[in-house]
């Protein structure tokens, strides 16, 4: 459509699982000296989040595919393959401290990956006193979510702060004119603590936000509340921060629907098809969503991989974030460095660790 456009540009993701070494029950002689790391993960397949963590672990599957392919992971001479073990958080941090207690106590792992941004402060309880390590797949900046308290606890993804860096240079480069935007964050507990690191990055790159910081519930369905004031406000763009891509859609939709053909900005992972078939080919312009994109230049060679495979399994319009990908990936890493399965080890050998192979 003349005069307007959709953008999209390739961020990048990651993140981490659980494993715990058991012999692998088979009757041939090769599949009795075979063993397993299972790798547990806490990620919400039923409930609000579920549209984002579906996919997760469809990716999940596939990093536990491709490294068995390779091998899986080598420890003192002996071959580890791979064994995913979910269990569902629910969307809730209820149902956050009941995966977590079965992976921990039930399953015994003793390697978890996830769980997502504010949701991981109800696994810290159960985590951190018995010396299993988490990768969380996200952070809002949320207390008990990780920090100095948290020292088996690592951040293997690019998070909010840097997801809001990646659409800041991608708003920047397509709407150059834009001086100043209003600033939303889903209202999970995050508000008190992204609101004054966003309004410094942002002023860093010449945007100042107008008025107070709009939030809203991640159960939200009807935005037009929202998008009567971002519609009405005199900011030349809609800048936000955090949110899933249901949230993007609701609100530019919203705003579109009200006249306004504003830029609407959104630092978070997602897939561009997925906005425009919601919203419909006319409401879909003047937006940026951060993602990750095939065929794009000087793509990694895993990356290009995976994202064929992706492609292939589940369709080319499929968003793809690799943060559990990445977590499973790195956390398989570490492990060999450390060539050890005692969390402690793996721990103090990490922190040691200048980088971290992931896709």
């Amino acid at each position: 459509m003349r005069g307007k456009r959709l953008v999209i540009v390739a961020g990048s993701i990651c993140l981490i699982l659980a494993l715990t070494c058991l012999p692998f029950a088979a009757t041939s002689a090769k599949a009795q000296t075979q063993k397993t790391l299972r790798i547990g993960l806490l990620v919400c397949l039923s409930g609000w989040f579920s549209t984002f963590d579906a996919l997760e672990w469809e990716e999940a599957q596939l990093a536990r595919d491709i490294l068995n392919e390779r091998g899986g992971v080598t420890v003192k001479g002996q071959k580890y393959l791979i064994e995913l073990v979910p269990e569902d958080c629910k969307s809730t941090a209820d149902g956050v401290t009941a995966a977590a207690n079965k992976l921990v106590f039930d399953q015994k792992v003793k390697f978890i990956a996830g769980p997502a941004a504010f949701f991981a402060a109800a696994s810290k309880p159960i985590c951190e006193p018995n010396k299993v390590i988490r990768a969380i797949s996200f952070a809002t900046n949320t207390p008990g979510e990780f920090g100095a308290d948290t020292p088996y606890t690592f951040l293997c993804h690019n998070a909010s702060v840097e997801h809001g860096l990646v659409a800041i240079g991608a708003m920047k480069k397509a709407f150059p004119s834009a001086k100043s935007v209003d600033l939303t964050i889903p209202d999970d507990g995050a508000i008190p603590y992204l609101d004054p690191i966003m309004r410094n990055v942002l002023k860093e790159h010449d945007l100042a936000v107008v008025g107070t910081t709009l939030g809203y519930a991640n159960e939200t369905v009807d935005f037009s509340p929202i998008a009567a004031k971002l519609a009405s406000s005199k900011s030349d763009a809609v800048f936000m921060e955090n949110g899933l891509p249901e949230h993007a859609s609701g609100i530019l939709k919203g705003i579109r629907e009200l006249g306004s053909q504003k830029p609407v900005i959104a630092g978070l992972s997602g897939n561009a098809d997925d906005i425009r078939r919601i919203v419909g080919q006319e409401a879909a312009t003047n937006f940026v969503l951060i993602g990750l994109m095939p065929d794009m230049p000087n793509t990694p060679a895993l990356m290009t991989e995976v994202q064929k495979r992706l492609m292939q399994k589940y369709g080319g319009q499929r968003a793809i974030h690799l943060q559990i990908f990445n977590s499973i990936w790195a956390l398989t890493r570490v492990i060999q460095a450390a060539q050890s399965f005692d969390t402690t080890a793996v721990k103090e050998k990490w922190e040691k660790l200048d980088t971290v192979e992931t896709v």
